[in-house]
């Protein structure tokens, strides 16, 4: 078995830090994909601020992996800034993330994922 990666070790030998990790954890990946989205457009923080009238600390906050969740309609604008897509979907059965990237991928797209 493998040694367990410093990460791994403070989650289990730290229940709180665990917990806030669990709880972050939609906003980091959030975050990720929206930083991953304005970059493969080419975008600066300044563009998508001129694009969507949310000002730049909005956008840092928006791009930054702890806080808050945004709002479901400044996160609708930065992506409209990006000229980019979001897809949200609903189900009583669980979603196959990794299958779903795959299958979206063209010409080197970012495509990103979230499971809850």
């Amino acid at each position: 078995m493998p040694n367990k990666s410093f990460k791994d070790e403070i989650l289990t030998l730290r229940s709180d830090v665990a917990a806030s990790v669990k709880e972050n954890d939609e906003k980091r990946r959030l975050a990720l994909a929206l930083r991953a989205l304005r970059k493969d457009k080419g975008l600066t923080q300044k563009d998508v601020e001129k694009r969507s009238n949310l000002s730049q600390p909005v956008i840092s906050k928006l791009e930054s992996p702890t806080g808050a969740l945004p709002n479901w309609s400044t996160v609708t604008r930065y992506v409209e800034a990006c000229e980019g897509h979001m897809l949200v979907g609903f189900s009583a059965h669980k979603f196959n993330e990794a299958a779903f990237i795959e299958s979206q991928k063209e010409d080197g797209d970012t495509v990103v994922a979230m499971t809850i």
